[in-house]
């Protein structure tokens, strides 16, 4: 009787362990389709880029498309206008949702709203308004590389708001607020020894999210006439497709290396006993 009893609770494992596994099997599925769409183009815009039929591998149309051109400039711009994009956007925002956060948190929903406006406003649109807009102001802001940078803010917003404000409501702001300056704290030394170093992963997040979209960025620059190095891209596939091929793939490569550098630095360190310090 006993063992004819206890044969229900086997059968039940049993069953329990093959649901198991048949979820594991489903989800390693998924997983490995997921890699697969995600990896396919890449490989492929690889193997487009750096071979040549009936040679193989080379990098021929790369260096046929490099040569004689002033690649550097445009890199050099490009990197000029992320940096400054990145430290604007965080020097107009970080504050803000602070303020929001601490002062005013009613109004999180209705900023949270209007940060996703650039979504909704096509680019063309944005440039065509405020092109008009300085004309009339300061005719000679459009013509400088540097105009691009509040477009590039604007584009960016929301991107970089979520990812500042996802770190904010992570910690418990208003506590370390409150007993900083419970221990005769500055507002900016509050700031600067307490709120930042608990949000750099966000910042680094937010400002790798902004690097990433001024790297890739082309409708902007194009409609303002300014050499960057996604305009150099675009006009090199106009010509040389392979050679664009190669370009785009080497671009999003060091976009992963400055990810998982990001990611490595903003890792919370352990002790020898393996906690957080």
């Amino acid at each position: 009787m006993a063992a004819i009893e206890k044969l229900p609770l086997v059968s039940d494992g049993v069953k329990a362990r093959t649901q198991v596994a048949g979820g594991d099997v489903v989800r390693t599925a998924i997983i490995g389709l997921a890699l697969v769409l995600f990896f396919l183009p890449l490989v492929a815009s690889a193997a487009f880029g750096f071979t040549l039929p009936g040679q193989g591998i080379s990098f021929e149309p790369l260096r046929d498309a490099l040569a004689g051109t002033d690649i550097a400039t445009q890199l050099m711009n490009t990197a000029k206008l992320a940096v400054l994009s990145t430290i604007g956007s965080l020097v107009l925002l970080v504050p803000t949702l602070l303020f929001l956060h601490l002062k005013a948190p009613n109004l999180l929903r209705f900023t949270e709203w209007l940060s996703v406006i650039p979504y909704v406003v096509p680019a063309i649109a944005l440039v065509a308004g405020a092109n008009l807009f300085f004309r009339q102001a300061a005719p000679g802001f459009m013509v400088s590389l540097y105009s691009l940078v509040p477009f590039y803010m604007v584009l960016t917003l929301p991107l970089v708001y979520r990812s500042l404000d996802a770190g904010i409501r992570s910690i418990d702001l208003r506590t370390l607020w409150a007993a900083s300056e419970s221990l005769g704290a500055k507002p900016w030394q509050t700031l600067w020894q307490v709120v930042l170093p608990n949000l750099r992963g966000s910042l680094l997040g937010a400002s790798l999210l902004s690097c990433a979209m001024v790297l890739g960025e082309y409708a902007v620059a194009a409609l303002l006439l300014h050499s960057t190095f996604p305009v150099f891209m675009v006009q090199v596939g106009m010509n040389q497709p392979r050679a664009a091929a190669a370009l785009s793939f080497i671009t999003i490569l060091v976009t992963w290396l400055l990810l998982a550098l990001l990611s490595r630095d903003s890792a919370p360190k352990t002790t020898s006993k393996g906690g957080p310090r």
